[in-house]
């Protein structure tokens, strides 16, 4: 959703509304032309590593990140107040009905359970990932247990498509298939059980097997594991590093 034009406190520069998903697959000329044309005034800084590059205008609390592969930003990141030197992004509402003022346990409470958690270590904070929506949540804390962490920034990426790697019943990366069609995927063997009576009717290992069992018996699949690696999102901290 887009938000009526408003002034840059900044005398002399001008702000229009933008959606910050429009940046994704821009290529880097493509990404700065329509900064200075939306944000005329605003110092943009950029910054090169070996893995990735990012584009930085810190007075708006917005940076993209883009991939060597082709050159085009596949991260969107908006900041709040004070966060790495970044002033608070205010230029559009943030995605998903989320807001600043909102704390871990609100963010969980609006969009509900995430599909991965990461961080939590001495170095690095909490942060919760939305892989369908194409969203991470990053926190100002390190601590689980905190309710009251505050949203320090918010990762936006090409959402993942449900089908691709997920939990058929609740989203979370799957590391399991059905035993049986090797086609379902599942987080954990509790959501392939809650999933089997919708599942079984179109099972295709489970209309062969069918006909070996005895009259009232009952087969539930076995979760398999999968032979694949996990599918990684665009987002991941582990392929590029914020600086």
């Amino acid at each position: 959703a887009l938000v009526e034009p408003f002034w840059d406190p900044r005398e002399g520069a001008s702000m229009t509304p933008l959606e910050p998903a429009s940046f994704l697959g821009a290529d880097e000329a493509s990404a700065r032309a329509k900064l200075q044309e939306l944000f005329q005034g605003a110092e943009i800084e950029s910054k090169s590593f070996k893995d990735c590059s990012y584009i930085s205008c810190k007075s708006l609390g917005l940076q993209l990140r883009l991939t060597p592969a082709n050159g085009n930003v596949d991260v969107i990141f908006l900041y709040n107040e004070g966060v790495d030197g970044f002033s608070q992004f205010s230029a559009a509402e943030l995605p998903e009905g989320l807001r600043w003022d909102q704390t871990s346990k609100d963010v969980v409470l609006l969009l509900g359970e995430p599909s991965d958690k990461y961080g939590g270590t001495r170095f690095t904070s909490v942060g919760i990932s939305y892989e369908t929506l194409g969203l991470d949540i990053q926190f100002k804390t390190k601590n689980w247990d905190d309710e009251k962490n505050a949203i320090a920034f918010i990762s936006i990426f090409k959402g993942l498509d449900p089908s691709h790697g997920l939990c058929e019943l609740c989203g979370k990366l799957s590391s399991f298939r059905c035993g049986l069609c090797k086609e379902k995927r599942y987080c954990s063997s509790k959501c392939q059980k809650a999933d089997w009576t919708k599942h079984q009717k179109e099972c295709k290992g489970y209309s062969k097997a069918v006909p070996a069992l005895d009259d009232g018996e009952l087969l539930l699949p076995r979760c398999q594991q999968l032979p694949t690696p996990q599918v990684e999102k665009p987002g991941s901290q582990e392929v590029c590093t914020r600086p």
